[in-house]
Order: structure tokens, then C-alpha cells, then sequence
């Protein structure tokens, strides 16, 4: 038995169906990018670059500044042979999120941009170390494959750099940019590549060689009995945290006075990796006082 679980919490664990489970799971795709070739022919797909290698920072890779700054996971963190850091993101709402979990579309859309905001600031504090000038700061990407159309626009990409307003053709030249996949407006895409995958992201058969290479990786990782110890030790730790928490407040009074004890657990669930709305949602604590926490 895994510690720190009861009998009691492990029967009541509902199975995965691991059939359901799609590329666009983010814990599927995360397992799937580890496959360096799949990875980097997705990065040149994106950008209509050729690279001729990619380095592994770290995959689910942990991120902070200072000790009370909020950690972020990043679930492809990247480097190639130019030092150009990337990281990739895949972005979804409901049955597909994680698992089980669902997540309010709008929600979502509207914290996209500021996630990206903060995921530039930290990969430049990462990348910048003491005694480094700003000249050595590398070009970074910030790229999110969304299963929803983030912008509502129709558009099958969205390309962000920094411009100047009163002359938009001038830009910054900050080294960062923040790119946004729509895998609903797949048809929309001109480059053929690009469209078959995200049509494969959207749900879709895979249309091309890199799709079908990467459905076959997709079944390859599903069939993995390693990796599916690992999904399901996961999405216990995940129900169980919530179950406790529920538990924690029926025994203290149906939570009257309980306001010190919902922030201790919103820090505890905020170190294990759970994102600020769910918190938000398991404890009844506001979205911005449980972010203040991190």
C-alpha cells in the first residue's frame, strides 16, 4: 500500500480508462515530448526552423525565483545548439486536463496571457545567473498548444512579440515571444504539417507521417505499465488531498473559525503542485488570496 493511504482511500479510487486518454492529456503529451526527434520536429513545425539539436533541461521541470515567489512546472523545457531556451506547454479544458479534471474554459483564457508573462520572467531569472550581464540573456519561447481558441478570433496562430504602438512595424527586440496554438482552426492553417496536427490535437485520425509517429508514441506511452504506476499514484495523491480536506473541515465545525486551518491546507496543496483554481475551488478561498500564497 502506498504510505499514507488507508484501505478505505484506495477502494474508492475510480480506475483510468487509459483508452479515453488522448495526445492532448497533458500528462500523456508531457511522456510523449520526451521522445527528443518527436520533440524537436515539433519545435521546427512551430517556428519554420531547422534545428539540429535539442537539450533537455529538464522535462516537468520545477521553477522559482525566491522562497515566497510562486513555483511553476513546465512540462517541456528546452534548449537548442543556439542556447535558445523553449518551453512547451499543452493547454486544455474538461475531461482532457489532467485526467479527470476539468477546468472552466473561460477561467483558463483569461490567465493564459499573464501565464505566460510570468513563465518569460522565469525562465530570464533561470537563464541569468549572478555576475551575468543582460547582454547574455538567450532568445525564449513561450509556446502553448491550446485545445480551444484562446483568443476567439478564429486564427490558427497567434504569434506575440513586443511592438511599439505608435510604430507597429518596430519591435522591441527583447529576445522573447509567445506563441498560441488553436487547434480548432486546424483548416485554417497554411502549412500543411501544422494543420495535420493540430487537426491531431483537436481529436482527429492523424493525416500525416509526424501525427501517425506520434499516435504510435501515444499508444506506446499508454501501454506503459511504469509510466500508469505513475499516472495512478498521482491521481490518488490528487482525490485523496481533496478527500482529507473535506474531512479535515467536517471534523473542525463545518469550517466556522476554520479560515487558518483552509490557508494551511491551500499552502500544502499549492507545494504539491495543484493549480491556484483548484485550490480555490476544494477550499472556498478566493482565487487571488490562495495565488498570494505561492
Amino acid at each position: 500500500m502506498p504510505v499514507g493511504k488507508t484501505g478505505e482511500e484506495l477502494s474508492n479510487f475510480k480506475p483510468i480508462d487509459w483508452d479515453s486518454m488522448t495526445f492532448s492529456n497533458n500528462l500523456v503529451f508531457l511522456e510523449v515530448m520526451k521522445n527528443k526527434e518527436l520533440c524537436k520536429r515539433l519545435i521546427e513545425q512551430v517556428l519554420h526552423i531547422h534545428i539540429r539539436e535539442i537539450l533537455y533541461l529538464e522535462t516537468d521541470k520545477s521553477i522559482s525565483v525566491r522562497i515566497d515567489s510562486k513555483r511553476i512546472r513546465l512540462d517541456v523545457y528546452v534548449k537548442d545548439e543556439k542556447d535558445t531556451v523553449l518551453d512547451i506547454e499543452m493547454q486544455t479544458t474538461g475531461p482532457n486536463s489532467t485526467v479527470y479534471r476539468g477546468t472552466d474554459e473561460e477561467e483558463v483564457i483569461r490567465e493564459l496571457p499573464l501565464r505566460t508573462r510570468y513563465y518569460q520572467s522565469l525562465a530570464s531569472m533561470d537563464m541569468l545567473h549572478r555576475g551575468m550581464t543582460y547582454n547574455e540573456l538567450r532568445k525564449s519561447y513561450v509556446i502553448f498548444i491550446c485545445t480551444f481558441d484562446p483568443f476567439g478570433k478564429g486564427l490558427p496562430v497567434y504569434h506575440f512579440t513586443y511592438r511599439c504602438k505608435e510604430n507597429n512595424a518596430l519591435e522591441m527586440q527583447d529576445l522573447t515571444e509567445n506563441i498560441f496554438l488553436n487547434a480548432r482552426a486546424a483548416d485554417k492553417a497554411d502549412d500543411k504539417e501544422l494543420s495535420a496536427f493540430l487537426s491531431y490535437v483537436n481529436g482527429n485520425k492523424p493525416e500525416s507521417e509526424f501525427t501517425r509517429t506520434v499516435d504510435r508514441e501515444t499508444a506506446r506511452v499508454k501501454d506503459d505499465e511504469i509510466w500508469r504506476a505513475r499516472v495512478m499514484t498521482w491521481e490518488m495523491d490528487q482525490k485523496i488531498m481533496e478527500k482529507r480536506f473535506f474531512q479535515q473541515g467536517e471534523k473542525s465545525g463545518e469550517m466556522k473559525g476554520e479560515k487558518k486551518k483552509a490557508l494551511e491546507i491551500a499552502k500544502s496543496l499549492l507545494k504539491d503542485g495543484m493549480s491556484v483554481e483548484k485550490i480555490a475551488r476544494i477550499t472556498n478561498l478566493p482565487v487571488e488570496e490562495v495565488a498570494a500564497l505561492g
